[in-house]
């Protein structure tokens, strides 16, 4: 993409056009209060994982912050399911009455979560025709993520896919130790994204001299997350312009 492109990238994000569901704000402000009664707020620093697979059934916002949803197989491989950012609703599924249980959440950077009673949640969904519309508007906006995730990994364009995989890296690095940071080498990149050394390498450069990232012998340290998730977001809008 180039410095040009990461550029462009930046003001398309600015501008909104990769703006995520602001849940809240698809609601009355008299649903909004009985969607949220009895909900707990809790504060997490990046790193903490605030739900794990297989924990009690659940339903947060994302008050402020950065979250990365992800599902593990027994042999502990993981797998990016979405980077969730402010306004957002993690685990609808819950609320319409499917188990969310196959997947975790990690703060990515220091998140603070409102968690929803899920009983009275669901109750306010069964029975308000804006709550349910509210909730089928964010699962859709989550199949569009879905596949946009799927799709960026392979034609996706070199930017987009070395953000998503070093963000990616850096993710599980910080489960490990507490550091945003890839441990990989520019050839480990390449082949993992399917490019050239000398490609990636100068991909890199953008990326470091724009602020995102900076780098070190076998290293990438994630100095801005949401910017790096915001190059991910770039390809949905190349799409959604292409179909038109």
């Amino acid at each position: 993409m180039g410095t040009a492109g990461l550029n462009h990238a930046n003001q398309l994000t600015n501008k909104g056009y990769f703006k995520e569901i602001d849940f809240l704000s698809l609601l009355s402000d008299s649903n909004r209060r009985r969607l949220v009664a009895g909900a707990k707020r809790t504060h997490h620093r990046a790193g903490d994982v605030p739900h794990y697979a297989g924990g009690p059934q659940s339903a947060a916002i994302v008050e402020h912050g950065l979250v990365r949803v992800f599902w593990n197989d027994p042999d502990g491989r993981q797998a990016t399911i979405a980077f969730m950012s402010s306004s957002e609703l993690v685990g609808g599924t819950t609320l319409m009455g499917e188990q969310w249980a196959g997947a975790s959440v990690q703060a990515v950077v220091d998140t603070t979560l409102l968690w929803l009673d899920v009983e009275a949640a669901r109750r306010a969904v069964a029975t308000e025709i804006d709550v349910c519309a509210a909730v089928a508007t964010h699962l859709a906006a989550q199949v569009k993520n879905l596949s946009r995730t799927i799709a960026v990994r392979s034609v996706g364009n070199v930017s987009q896919r070395l953000a998503f995989d070093i963000l990616e890296r850096a993710c599980r690095r910080q489960l490990e130790n507490g550091r945003l940071e890839a441990r990989a080498t520019h050839s480990d990149l390449a082949d993992s994204i399917g490019s050239s050394r000398e490609v990636v390498s100068r991909a890199l450069k953008d990326l470091r001299v724009a602020g995102i990232v900076e780098t070190l012998p076998g290293v990438v340290r994630v100095n801005d997350p949401g910017r790096l998730a915001g190059i991910v977001r770039g390809f949905e809008f190349q799409v959604t312009q292409s179909v038109a």
